[in-house]
């Protein structure tokens, strides 16, 4: 019995212990749509996002209320319960995304609240806020999410404002994913500029019909089920990358051009300040991912390492009349290598 005693107060203890040593990790979500939060909690739950413990805060604009209401119904059914909310309160119009406004507090609060980012995917941001006119397939996002340009400007500055000091300059090793529209979003708000069409500017293209005509390679999201209302396609593209020398992406035991899952329209133009290529498509023209010069930690990709449905074993994807694919094993490591590497990140 005293034997039993002595090994329960053991086990206590040593629980005790562990419950002091885990590391929390607080992940913030930009934009926590439903879509953002399942799929970074799919991330967690399949073991691809790694850390002792992680908690989601997704940081919105009050100009989100009333879209945030279904994530906030989300969060409440969720069966992951570490999931907190962070509202951004201010109007910041367009020609002071890149100055002291009326959130640069709120900022630096949230700031020092996380200890890493991931932007998702969406439509596209204001031509103008580059200066540029705005092309007729340009499909803006809502204004309520103009603050974070705004937001990724305090975090790592840019061109427009030199005199600047960013909040990484306080923590340099602060993680930072862009995927898609957020790779976009770190260039833009870093001073750069993007493609608003990639068929039309890059390619000269301006229909679907000749757009195949390019081939696979050349094809940065399917249009398939643009052209043909009578078949289910996927919305998905696969398309293989070229890694640059010194790039992120170079992982362990992964093929020299792996395949990626692309969907979008627009790409890097003006790379901005801190920023340069980690990656572009196979003949060199389209900016597949950035990573920061100065911030080892800060980085974007073009394509999409988030989807759940691409971690679904056994799906596969119709990608045009008589093509269906399933991910190869080499994709499927990249994938998992990919989050292996941004969970080092975490931990470092």
């Amino acid at each position: 019995m005293k034997k039993t005693l002595l090994l329960t107060l053991l086990v206590l203890h040593l629980l005790a212990a562990y419950a002091q040593t885990k590391q929390i990790t607080r992940l913030g979500i930009v934009n926590p749509t439903v879509g953002n939060l399942s799929n970074t909690i799919n991330l967690i739950n399949k073991g691809y996002l790694q850390a002792d413990s992680i908690a989601i805060v997704g940081i919105y604009h009050q100009l989100q209320t009333s879209s945030i209401a279904s994530s906030e119904e989300f969060i409440q059914k969720s069966n992951f319960k570490n999931i907190t909310l962070e509202k951004i309160e201010g109007f910041i119009s367009i020609d002071s995304l890149f100055i002291e406004n009326a959130c640069s507090q709120q900022f630096s609060d949230v700031f020092n609240k996380i200890d890493a980012i991931i932007l998702f995917g969406g439509a596209d941001i204001p031509p103008s806020v580059y200066g540029e006119e705005t092309f007729l397939t340009t499909e803006l996002i809502s204004g309520g999410k103009n603050w974070e340009l705004s937001f990724l400007f305090h975090l790592i500055g840019g061109s427009q404002n030199s005199n600047f000091k960013p909040l990484l300059e306080k923590n340099p090793d602060f993680p930072i994913l862009g995927i898609c529209l957020g790779m976009q979003k770190l260039n833009v708000a870093a001073g750069g500029s993007l493609y608003q069409d990639i068929p039309y500017q890059i390619y000269g293209k301006t229909t679907f019909e000749n757009l195949q005509q390019l081939g696979s390679e050349n094809i940065h999201r399917n249009y398939w089920d643009r052209m043909d209302n009578e078949n289910e396609y996927s919305y998905i593209h696969f398309h293989p990358i070229i890694i640059s020398e010194g790039s992120f992406l170079k992982l362990k035991n992964i093929s020299e051009n792996p395949v990626v899952a692309s969907v979008h329209h627009q790409s890097a133009k003006k790379i901005g300040k801190g920023f340069k290529v980690a990656a572009t498509s196979m003949d060199g023209k389209v900016v597949e991912a950035l990573q920061h010069n100065r911030f080892k930690n800060v980085y974007g990709i073009q394509f999409h390492t988030d989807f759940s449905v691409l971690y679904d074993e056994g799906r596969t994807f119709k990608v045009s009349p008589t093509k269906t694919i399933e991910l190869s094993e080499d994709t499927k490591l990249f994938h998992k290598l990919f989050w292996e590497n941004f969970s080092g990140r975490l931990s470092d």
